[in-house]
């Protein structure tokens, strides 16, 4: 496959500096390069010592110079030349030979030799050595770049890398993890690791070699138990720390991905592998999970003991209706209350049970669900104005939560006398809950819907957080503004 190399000229031109004291037998070969080549762009250069500082401006790919100059024969320039610029070809081209020059030149580090001559035959000749020499060199600095690109990740990237061949022995292990990466070299995982995980990590490779097709990103427990460690020298270094002293951290994660490795034929020779430590997410997982389980558990005891004391007040609800006898418009309030405390109840149950249940819509009556809010108010003289609302799609329980909570904020942030207008939107995609109280500061409406949020007294911040979460899933949105009265408008689109 074939890749392109930003730091390598490969261009097709190949500037070559032709070095000879004799001018016309410069200008005679510059005219006989030009006339049968479209490759090679020919710097002639008369003066020998100027070579080493052209040579300075890096565009020169090769050098062909004669053997017998004054003041710097060729063999002396080569050496020079060999000094600062050790891989750029270096052909003599010269009338004077002899097995003695080139035994010297070749001792000195000269790429070719070709005999001097005036004929087209020898000077297509010097053109093949030009471009076959410049190929070459070109390829040694590629495998160089690429070498050295590879040293670069194997040894800097913080992960466990390698490379193995067809039986499952290394080629390659970066540094990362590894103090001697080298002793791996030509070892299968059997020789290196634990038996059972060495089995398990043989079989892999053996599929991706076998069958062609990548392992990406299968999770692998590394300590499966304490006392038994795998695959990295810093997890035998942290063992005390991570088994031993934290009780919490007795096991170690890894994310581990294989690739085939192929030849330039495309036959498998080998794969490729890359390991990322995860331990610290498994481990937050992990907590996160006992955390949840926690949770989960103290929701199923609070369900459990509110229904005792909202019995017991229910009860005493019942024999206060049979003492005034019958109706009375203070205990109907206090029975919406329970009801609502009831269903609450019941919901925090089944997420105890089930984990996070997902709303079940139908049509419920928006202007029902503010009146049933608005009546488990203490309300004193605030007063209600409400529009014609429509009927919406929503999970009853968690719509009286939404309206009770913007009821309930109103009342709290607006004051005793507060007026609370709810009514459609205007394009009647939702309702909105206005209030004529002091409003919300401009750069306080992106806070208000965060948790634990609150300016006030005694206030949990949880309310508008509750707004905003019934609204997450029904897929509404709820955005708040100014309302006419100057007070806060919060508009919930269904």
């Amino acid at each position: 496959m074939d890749s392109e190399w930003p730091p390598i000229d490969q261009s097709e031109q190949i500037r070559v500096l032709h070095v000879d004291d004799n001018a016309d037998f410069l200008e005679v070969a510059t005219a006989m390069f030009a006339r049968q080549s479209e490759t090679l762009d020919i710097v002639p250069v008369s003066d020998p010592t100027a070579v080493t500082e052209r040579l300075a401006d890096g565009d020169v790919e090769c050098v062909v110079s004669d053997y017998d100059m004054d003041p710097v024969d060729g063999l002396e320039l080569l050496r020079e030349v060999r000094e600062t610029h050790p891989d750029v070809p270096f052909i003599l081209f010269t009338g004077k030979g002899s097995e003695e020059v080139a035994s010297e030149a070749i001792s000195a580090g000269v790429t070719d030799y070709v005999q001097k001559s005036g004929d087209s035959e020898t000077f297509e000749m010097l053109e093949n050595r030009i471009e076959n020499a410049v190929d070459h060199a070109r390829t040694e600095r590629r495998l160089a770049y690429e070498s050295s690109l590879l040293d670069t990740i194997f040894e800097q990237i913080p992960h466990h890398m390698y490379v193995k061949d067809e039986a499952g022995r290394h080629v390659r292990m970066s540094h990362a993890h590894v103090d001697d990466p080298e002793a791996a070299i030509g070892k299968t995982d059997a020789e290196i690791y634990p038996e059972t995980h060495a089995e398990d990590t043989y079989a892999d490779d053996m599929s991706v070699i076998e069958r062609g097709e990548p392992i990406i990103h299968k999770e692998e427990q590394t300590i499966d138990e304490v006392g038994e460690t795998y695959s990295f020298d810093h997890l035998d270094d942290n063992y005390e720390q991570d088994v031993v002293t934290d009780k919490e951290r007795y096991n170690e994660w890894a994310l581990t991905s294989k690739v085939p490795w192929r030849d330039e034929d495309g036959d498998i020779v080998g794969l490729i592998g890359i390991t990322f430590d995860i331990s610290d997410r498994k481990h937050y997982e992990q907590s996160l999970e006992r955390h949840t389980e926690r949770l989960e558990q103290f929701l199923a005891e609070v369900a459990h003991d509110i229904r005792s004391p909202l019995q017991v007040a229910s009860s005493n609800v019942a024999l206060l209706r049979e003492a005034v006898g019958g109706d009375d418009d203070r205990l109907d309030a206090i029975e919406r209350s329970h009801d609502r405390i009831g269903a609450l109840a019941d919901e925090l149950g089944s997420f105890a049970r089930h984990g996070d249940v997902e709303p079940t819509p139908e049509p419920v009556a928006l202007s029902d669900a503010v009146t049933e809010a608005w009546a488990s108010h203490s309300t004193g003289e605030a007063t209600l104005s409400v529009g014609d609302l429509p009927t919406v799609e929503a999970d009853p329980t968690e719509l009286n939560r939404l309206v009770d909570n913007l009821v309930d904020n109103a009342i709290d942030h607006a004051g005793a006398d507060v007026t609370v207008t709810v009514g459609p939107l205007d394009d009647g995609a939702g309702f909105f809950v206005a209030d004529d109280g002091p409003g919300i500061p401009e750069e306080e409406c992106d806070e208000v819907f965060e948790t634990g949020f609150t300016t006030a007294v005694g206030g949990t911040g949880l309310g508008l957080a509750i707004v905003e979460t019934v609204a997450d899933r029904h897929g509404w949105t709820v955005d708040v503004t100014e309302s006419d009265a100057g007070g806060a408008r919060f508009e919930v689109r269904v």
